[in-house]
């Protein structure tokens, strides 16, 4: 009894006999592919890199005109407080540096 157990153990299914053959076959198709010419892969690498991109863009949420503008305002008044933040402080420091390090000018 325990013969025949230990035959069907060490038997494989059909099954797992048709996943190894299915797995030689896809690494056949993998090295096909692979012996393919360099110069074509790039070309299709390239070709589909931009389509990618195309998808990627049709797939972006553009903003309306209101949104751009009012973003496009707050991007400007906030500049304009950076550079004027950032001027008061270099005009203190040049005029720190100049009064001690340079003896009073």
């Amino acid at each position: 009894m325990a013969n025949k157990e230990q035959a069907k153990v060490l038997q494989p299914n059909k099954g797992e006999e048709k996943v190894a053959q299915d797995k030689k076959s896809q690494v056949a198709v993998v090295k096909a592919k692979k012996a393919q010419p360099q110069a074509s892969q790039s070309r299709k690498r390239r070709f589909t890199f931009f389509n990618d991109i195309i998808g990627e863009l049709r797939k972006v949420v553009w903003p309306t005109r209101q949104e751009a503008t009012r973003l496009t305002l707050i991007v400007i008044g906030l500049c304009l407080v950076m550079g004027l933040l950032l001027g008061a402080v270099d005009y203190g420091f040049s005029e720190l540096v100049a009064k001690v390090f340079l003896g009073g000018k």
